[in-house]
């Protein structure tokens, strides 16, 4: 399991099946997986386990002989568009094409192995993002003023009161409770229009598989990419089509799947099925984020 903290906890590399309420073997697991149209793998972005879990879930595709393509929240369109007009061939090449643009992602060090196991299976790399300064032009404008496509996905997926303010907090919370209501607020329109730019590159793909990689935030089947994907395609997507695969991290004291229901403040989470694993340090940023600068600002980078 690639070491990490925790990495002796009982449920490291137990599978859970949210719905069933029970644990699932390796086999029930990589049929659930060759047999959804949309995968959906939620990771923490500096968990190196969490990237070797999708490198070998989409070697279990390619081995099933699946046909996919792999959308990365990683990429955004503007890296997608270099990416179509180039010929890559190797990873090196790929990440070569990515740094080209300064996005923050290390490439090089998280998705280096996601990469390779893509291309290996012959898988078409797609871009998934908005560009991080387009979407804060986007949504300082507001709601109202978003371009059509993402105006109208927002409206077809209109989210409960409670959800919404559940996606304030959890901004709120995951910016050590700096921001004001206001930049709160256009965060949280900032991650429903990151959430249907997602849906809108898997609903483009014209594979039979439609892999994301996003920030597992991103994938919750109440509120991130599965909704957008059901009230905006133009065939039916139902529950049957998705499979969402979240990963989570280990922690101690926790030692059965429902005990972790409660952080992502549910009854039940929000994933169809979990993958444990274990912790990587935790870094207090909030120390760091709590020290006094006059120059700081918040960027609409919110992704988790």
């Amino acid at each position: 399991n690639g070491g990490g903290l925790y990495a002796d906890h009982q449920l490291v590399g137990k599978v859970w099946d949210v719905k069933a309420a029970r644990y699932i073997d390796q086999t029930g697991f990589n049929e659930r997986i060759t047999n959804a149209e949309y995968l959906l793998l939620g990771e923490l972005h500096d968990n190196p386990v969490h990237h070797q879990n999708q490198a070998r879930i989409i070697r279990q595709l390619a081995s099933a002989g699946r046909e996919a393509s792999v959308a990365f929240e990683m990429i955004d369109r503007q890296q997608g568009k270099r990416l179509a007009a180039e010929t890559t061939t190797s990873v090196d090449e790929l990440i070569d094409s990515l740094n080209k643009s300064e996005t923050g992602w290390d490439y090089e060090n998280q998705y280096k192995t996601v990469f390779a196991a893509t291309l290996a299976a012959g898988f078409r790399v797609d871009a998934a993002n908005l560009n991080r300064n387009e979407l804060m032009g986007l949504v300082t404008q507001g709601e109202e003023n978003l371009p059509e496509n993402y105006r109208s996905m927002l409206e077809r997926t209109p989210l409960t009161p409670q959800l919404l303010a559940d996606l304030s907090s959890e901004i709120k919370r995951s910016h050590c409770d700096l921001l004001d209501q206001d930049t709160a607020e256009k965060m949280a329109l900032a991650q429903r229009v990151r959430d249907a730019s997602l849906a809108s590159s898997l609903l483009q793909s014209d594979k039979p598989v439609k892999v994301l990689v996003a920030g597992i935030g991103h994938v919750r089947n109440d509120r991130g990419v599965p909704p957008y994907l059901k009230n905006n395609s133009k065939t039916p997507v139902t529950d049957e089509n998705i499979l969402v695969v979240g990963m989570i991290q280990v922690e101690e004291g926790l030692d059965a799947a429902a005990d972790y229901a409660e952080a992502w403040g549910v009854d039940r989470l929000p994933f169809d099925v979990v993958m444990f694993t274990p912790a990587v340090m935790q870094v207090d940023h909030c120390a760091e984020l709590k020290k006094p600068s006059p120059k700081r600002g918040f960027q609409f980078g919110f992704s988790i």
